[in-house]
This record gives C-alpha cells, structure tokens and sequence, in this order.
C-alpha cells in the first residue's frame, strides 16, 4: 500500500473510531454527551472533508521552488527557514511542555477545573514574561469564560479539588452567586 493508501486509511479510521464515539455518547444523559457532542461534530465533519480530499485526490502540488506562492506547500522554503535545534535544546523544550502539561492536570486534580485553569494560566502567562495587565486581564477572562460557558451557560458543575475536600473548604457558593448573578440579569430582560 502506498503512502496515500496509509493516508486515507488513516483518516478514514479516525472517522470511525469518533463516529462510534458519538453513538455511544448518545446513549448517556444531556449533560455528560454534550462536551462529547460539541467537541466530536466539529471534528466528525472537518475529518469526513479531509477523507473526501484524499479519496478524490485533490491534494496540492508544490509551487516551483522560484515561486512563493501563499498557501501552498514548498519544501524549499521550510528548509530554508526551518530553526535548527541541538538536541539539549530540544529536550529541555520537550521537558518544559510535559511538565507544564502535568502542572495543569496536578492543578486541576488539586484545586477543581476552574481555579486550576486560571492559576495555572496566570502562572504560564507570568512565566513568560508578560506584562501584568496582560496576565491578570487574560487570566480573568480565562476564568470568566471557563465560569460562564460550563457552570452558567451548560450547567455543568465539575468536582471540588482534592484541597479543598481535605480542608472542608468549598469554592461553589462562590461560582454559583455568579450564575445565579448572570441568570438574573438575563431573565431581567
């Protein structure tokens, strides 16, 4: 089988597996199938067109390597802009992103979804020498939108972190005064 036969075979058994993904999601109560449903139709339709591409064959050709065309793919540019790396770079980059994954999920595990995705997003943001207007005013939107998408808007109320089930501390009366907040002023108007 050639390189295109492993492609479409690829791509074609992605589709599959997210397609049984979403039957089954169908069968679970509204609240635990719509992340399921909201992640799994985007990508279902954006895999059925990548399919379809490959099975008719429209992929692109390369631009001559005397023309820069945007858009389409010239190996010969990607050679001569690619960075090269020695290898201590790129395990110490490669390192730095398992950790910064892990940081995350140890976040969320420790302090719950939201307060674990705005520290650990103040603490990249910070990280990286950003400005501190910047930080807090990302971090606060980060935080707002996780707060108003998942608790407000689909009523999907995560598990307390493990910090504040060993303390016997809560941090829901404080998400929930903000839904209650918005759905007043919404059902106001």
């Amino acid at each position: 089988m050639s390189f295109h036969g492993y492609s479409i075979a690829f791509t074609g058994a992605l589709f599959l597996m997210l397609a049984w993904g979403l039957w089954e999601a169908s069968k679970w109560e509204i609240q635990a199938s719509l992340m399921a449903w909201m992640i799994g139709l985007p990508t279902a339709a954006l895999l059925a067109l990548q399919l379809a591409r490959q099975i008719i064959g429209t992929d692109e050709t390369p631009a001559p390597a005397d023309k820069d065309e945007p858009g389409v793919f010239n190996a010969s540019l990607l050679e001569q802009q690619g960075e090269t790396l020695d290898p201590a770079e790129e395990r110490r980059r490669t390192t730095c992103i398992i950790v910064w994954v892990l940081g995350f999920a140890a976040a969320i595990w420790l302090v719950g979804f939201q307060l674990g995705v705005a520290l650990m997003t103040f603490l990249y943001l910070k990280s990286a020498r950003e400005s501190w207007g910047a930080v807090v005013s990302i971090t606060a939107a980060v935080l707002g939108a996780v707060v108003l998408a998942f608790d407000c808007g689909m009523h999907i109320f995560f598990a307390e972190g493990k910090l504040f089930v060993w303390t016997g501390l809560s941090t829901s009366p404080l998400f929930t005064s903000v839904c209650y907040n918005v759905s007043v002023l919404v059902g106001a108007r």
